[in-house]
């Protein structure tokens, strides 16, 4: 264990290659570069169970639907295959916005890039700070912390708002 989140933010932020990072962890956690290459590989599981028919509710009822993760190049390559993809307009990730959330940076090129004002953004995430940063920007925001499956709750609260 330690922390690590300084090789987190350069990698998934592009300024840190994979090689880099691998043998940078490696290093901190003295163990090899494959390992850290087969757990670090592994940390994407797919797509959570309900969210592609979430989405295409949500174009059905004419709303855009974008991404933004903190993610790193190589993670993002494998994620733009998942079916998932096919249905968001505007898929953005923080190698290619060069920030990192909770950064402010990160929130407005996103903004400028979908083109959409503060308020007619609907965001979601399971790291309070990203929602908190977002939120101060007039995002319409919903916290989904991990634990139990976040597409029924992400879904009830969109039909609460009468967005569904």
């Amino acid at each position: 264990e330690g922390d690590w989140s300084d090789l987190e933010r350069d990698h998934q932020t592009g300024h840190l290659d994979r090689n880099g990072f691998l043998a940078a962890m490696a290093r901190r956690l003295d163990a090899s570069a494959e390992e850290v290459a087969v757990a670090h590989d592994g940390w994407i599981e797919g797509e959570m169970e309900g969210a592609e028919s979430l989405l295409v509710d949500l174009k059905a009822a004419g709303h855009g639907i974008a991404c933004l993760s903190n993610t790193c190049s190589c993670h993002w390559d494998v994620m733009q295959h998942w079916p998932i993809f096919r249905h968001i307009e505007y898929p953005h990730a923080s190698p290619l916005l060069g920030a990192f959330k909770p950064d402010v940076t990160i929130y407005e090129a996103f903004a400028k890039a979908v083109q959409s004002a503060p308020a007619d953004i609907m965001f979601f995430d399971d790291r309070r700070p990203n929602v908190e940063a977002a939120a101060a920007l007039g995002w319409q925001v919903m916290h989904v912390p991990v634990g139990t499956p976040p597409i029924p709750r992400i879904r009830h609260m969109l039909v609460s708002l009468g967005l569904l």
